[in-house]
Parts: structure tokens; C-alpha cells; sequence
């Protein structure tokens, strides 16, 4: 069997050298000798003993991934979920860490989880508050939420601007001569996240002398999936021209329905979303939408928390990313009203 030790002899190096590039802590070793080492390692097919490393070393290299699920759904197909849990497990690993993704609606389970497998640190993902209240082991290891507005002492957080967001959407659809509008939302009762992108469009579209009544805030399922509903809102005498989507996601299947139903997108209504996902690029016509930088908040939340787990002793931090319009062709430019 081959050992840590042969590897750092046939490299030429320490074995604290040849440990360091496993565990992925390379800040002070060469690219060129990470290479040799890295080469080594695949060749001689040596696999490095995680369970006895962790002993040894008197720390995990595991890292809980809580995602928010409701029931038995399957939260990757969500394709936003699978965007960032796939970026996330990138960066754990290239960074010496490996990744448990736990999602459930349960919080006991996260409790016993955070606790049994002796995690060096948790990431939450878009976490409803009232479940973060009951979760006492928070403060037992170094953690970061995002897209999550929830306080926690100690606890860190890296998201986007939704806020701003919001007000650029309002501001884009404006500009474009929309007065009638709606917004749809994921989960607007729960969600600090659909709440904020709202708080932000209904500030952007006051310049423009525009109030978004709660008759044009719709939930998601209620209204992208069901004709009916969808029905009745586009037959209203003050029918929106545009409607923002919380979630590109939500923004696709709209428009699908709207098609089914022979309203045209966008010389019908047009539909804006956020994110930027590879699917707007791809729907039919390719969607607007406000671009957030998914592969960059997966390594700021991974940095973040190595660092917490490092030195357990740093003042909590938190951190909002900005977003882009991406314009394609999925809204219309009207005359103004």
C-alpha cells in the first residue's frame, strides 16, 4: 500500500508538504511542485485515509450543505439549487473539504446531524427564519447562510442585493414604457429573499409614479402552472403589460403556460426573471433576467467559512454581491402610457 510517506520521498518533499496539497492548503507550495505531487498521487493510485486524517489531526473535513426542501421533493430539480450546490462541491474540494447535503423540512434532523457527524462547519442555503430559531447547535461550529436574512450571533452570511435588484428590475421595465405590472413570487410570506427583490421593485417603480397594488403580487404556483388563475389575471381590464419573476425558473414555465394559452411573449406581456441561469438563454424568446454571480457567492461562502473555521475567533461577517441586467428579448418596448 502506498503511503504518505513514499509519496513525499519519491516527490522530493516533506510529508507535511505532500499533506498540505491533500488537504488542499497550497498557499505556501509552488504550482509547479502541487503538480508533481498531484501526478504522483494519481499514478501510484494512493487514496488518502479521511476517517484516520481527521483522527489524527483531531478535526473533520466534512462540511453540512442544509438546503431548505418541503416533504420528499427533489430539490436539484431546482435548477437554481443544482447551479449552487454544484459550484459549492467544487470549491469544497478543491479546498480539502467534503460536502454532506442534507435537505429536509425537519430540523431535528439538522440538529442531530450538526451534532453526529462531528462537522468542521455548516452552510445553509435560503433558510426560512422560523426553522432557524429552533436550530440550537448553530453556534457549536463555524457556519454560513445564504440568501438568508435571519440574525444569528457569530453566524455569517453571504447573498445578493435583492433589494437593489428589485429596483433595477422597476427600473429596466419602466424605461421600457411598462406602467402595468405584477410581480410573482416564490414564497412571499416566508421567503426574505422574494420579500426584499418586492421591497426593491415596488421602491424602483415609485420615481415613475407607479404603485404595485397586492392584487399584482401573485404566488408562484397559483399562477405560472394554473390557466385558470392565469386566466383571470391576463383578462383583467388593467392586465399587466410586464410581469417580474422572482426566479428565472418561474419565469420559463410563465411563459410556457402563456404560450399554451396563445398569449405571446413579449408582444402580449412580457416577462422578465433573475438569476441567469444557462436556461434563460434558452427558452423561447430567451428571457431578461438579472445575472447573479452563482460560481462567485459558492467561493466567497467557501472561503468565509474556512476562514471561521480556522481561527474560530473572527467576528461574523457578511456579504451582498451585486447583479446585472441581461437584456434578451423577452420584453417589449412600449410607447409610454
Amino acid at each position: 500500500m502506498v503511503t504518505l510517506k513514499d509519496i513525499a520521498k519519491k516527490a522530493g518533499v516533506s510529508m507535511t508538504t505532500v499533506s498540505n496539497v491533500i488537504n488542499g492548503n497550497q498557499g505556501r507550495v509552488s504550482e509547479e511542485t502541487v503538480e508533481r505531487i498531484k501526478t504522483i498521487i494519481r499514478e501510484s493510485g494512493y487514496v488518502p485515509n479521511q476517517a484516520a486524517r481527521s483522527l489524527a489531526q483531531r478535526e473533520s473535513r466534512i462540511i453540512a450543505v442544509i438546503i431548505q426542501a418541503v416533504g420528499k421533493e427533489n430539490i436539484f430539480r431546482n435548477p437554481y439549487t443544482a447551479e449552487y450546490v454544484g459550484a459549492l462541491t467544487a470549491e469544497l474540494y478543491q479546498n480539502g473539504y467534503y460536502p454532506l447535503i442534507r435537505y429536509t423540512d425537519d430540523y431535528r434532523d439538522v440538529e442531530a446531524d450538526l451534532r453526529g457527524w462531528n462537522v468542521a462547519g455548516a452552510i445553509f442555503s435560503g433558510t426560512f427564519p422560523r426553522h432557524l430559531k429552533n436550530i440550537k447547535s448553530l453556534t457549536m461550529v463555524p457556519t454560513v447562510f445564504t440568501d438568508c436574512y435571519f440574525r444569528i450571533p457569530g453566524a455569517n452570511h453571504v447573498g445578493v442585493d435583492d433589494v437593489s435588484g428589485g429596483q433595477m428590475a422597476a427600473e429596466y421595465l419602466a424605461g421600457m414604457g411598462h406602467r402595468r405590472l405584477a410581480f410573482i413570487a416564490n414564497s412571499i410570506d416566508e421567503s426574505d429573499v422574494d420579500q426584499h427583490r418586492l421591497e426593491g421593485f415596488r421602491e424602483g417603480l415609485k420615481p415613475f409614479g407607479v404603485c404595485l397594488t397586492d392584487e399584482s403580487v401573485l404566488p408562484t404556483p397559483a399562477t405560472v402552472y394554473d390557466r385558470e388563475l392565469l386566466k383571470a389575471l391576463v383578462e383583467r381590464e388593467d392586465r399587466p403589460s410586464a410581469i417580474f419573476c422572482t426566479a428565472d425558473r418561474v419565469a420559463a414555465q410563465l411563459m410556457k403556460t402563456l404560450n399554451a394559452m396563445n398569449i405571446s411573449v413579449p408582444e402580449d406581456i412580457s416577462v422578465m426573471g433573475f438569476d441567469d441561469l444557462p436556461m434563460a438563454e434558452i427558452t423561447t424568446p430567451p428571457l431578461t433576467t438579472l445575472r447573479q454571480d452563482i460560481e462567485q457567492k459558492a467561493q466567497l461562502v467557501v472561503e468565509m467559512l474556512i476562514r471561521h473555521i480556522r481561527n474560530k475567533e473572527l467576528p461574523e461577517e457578511r456579504t451582498l454581491l451585486g447583479v446585472k441586467l441581461v437584456e434578451r428579448q423577452s420584453v417589449k418596448r412600449l410607447m409610454e402610457e
